[in-house]
């Protein structure tokens, strides 16, 4: 380190500190800026990428389901639709076949023979009991029995709706145009096929992921907030990614903070257009808004002392030393007063200029 010192202060030898403001004014020549590499940059204010960053998700809407999932235990047979495909609501995507689904269907063929055949009993009991050839007990007992095969033919309905059987494939069951033991997988709404998650000819369990599908509607992307900068943000606030050219709505935010990370959760929706290039699973950097309106320090312009934080600013002969509250701001600082957007800081060159106002060779 002291190999340098004689170096640094034949630099800072000619440079002059006004006596009267020995702590704020340094009066530089053309010279003096360029032989000690002193740069100057306008301050801007603040802006949108100003803020904080965070690494963030991209996530399929969160109030939609992403997979659809088996209904019964089987095999898939066939796809119907490639991966990447934009289905509509309905459109088929899937033939499965089941043994479970076969044994389901004849319970509930059995349940409807069964109705059936307890619906025509009461009826004939009611017409005999009617004309007096039979007593009322063996009518009530035909009556429980109609009861007893209604429940029967309600619940295994219920067991195939239950599992995605549509009302029209139980029609077509009933009157014997559906493939017994087989069943089709359809798209629930208008989508995009992200992956086939299991091969044709695979056995599957009932409720294993088939299919990831993407939804029309824009996507999302899942944050992880510090807690120190969660208190800023507001449902609606406007949001950015780093390097893309794309912008984001909050849309939820957690109330409750993780005491093992001490973050919050966030997720926030892309705006119309603003998702061409992007696909759910992929790694983004997601830019908080930032957290006051001022303007931008730039890191390389703050020179540290303590706890104080020193800017210094171009002058009509030089540069003025500024001690400002600085906020952290990303990768940058915000100076909510004591500066201007529009004047020139010193960029490069910050710690030397902190060095002749401390008199490290400075003449007076």
């Amino acid at each position: 380190m002291k190999s340098f010192k004689p170096l640094i202060l034949a630099l800072m030898m000619p440079v002059m500190v006004t006596t009267a403001h020995a702590q704020s004014a340094i009066t530089l020549t053309p010279d003096d800026l360029q032989r000690m590499a002193i740069v100057f940059a306008p301050v801007q204010a603040v802006a949108g990428s100003d803020g904080d960053r965070v690494p963030a998700t991209v996530i399929t809407p969160p109030n939609v389901s992403a997979t659809l999932n088996a209904l019964f235990e089987g095999q898939l047979q066939s796809w119907h639709v490639e991966t990447g495909a934009e289905v509509s609501a309905g459109q088929l995507l899937a033939t499965l076949r089941s043994e479970d689904l076969l044994q389901a269907q004849q319970v509930f063929l059995d349940a409807l023979i069964a109705l059936s055949h307890a619906d025509a009993a009461l009826a004939r009991d009611q017409r005999l009991f009617d004309e007096g050839i039979i007593a009322g007990q063996r009518l009530q007992s035909s009556n429980r029995d109609r009861q007893l095969a209604a429940v029967a033919e309600s619940s295994a309905r219920r067991r195939l709706s239950s599992a995605g059987i549509s009302p029209s494939e139980l029609a077509a069951l009933q009157s014997g145009s559906n493939s017994l033991g087989q069943y089709q997988l359809t798209a629930p709404a208008a989508g995009i096929v992200s992956e086939r998650l299991v091969a044709a000819g695979a056995q599957i369990a009932d409720g294993d992921a088939l299919m990831a599908l993407r939804s029309a509607d824009a996507l999302w992307v899942s944050a992880r907030v510090p807690a120190r900068i969660a208190g800023n943000l507001t449902t609606g606030s406007s949001l950015t990614l780093a390097d893309l050219q794309a912008t984001l709505t909050l849309r939820q935010q957690d109330r409750q903070i993780d005491s093992t990370t001490q973050t919050v959760g966030i997720l926030a929706e892309f705006d119309a257009g603003s998702t061409a290039a992007l696909m759910p699973g992929q790694m983004v950097t997601l830019v908080l808004p930032p957290s006051q309106r001022g303007v931008r320090v730039p890191a390389e312009a703050v020179v540290h002392s303590g706890e104080e934080t020193t800017v210094y600013v171009r002058t009509a002969s030089g540069a003025e030393a500024r001690i400002l509250q600085l906020t952290p701001s990303g990768r940058h600082y915000i100076a909510a007063d004591g500066l201007a957007a529009g004047e020139d800081l010193v960029v490069q060159g910050a710690a030397v200029l902190k060095g002749i106002q401390l008199g490290l060779g400075g003449t007076e």
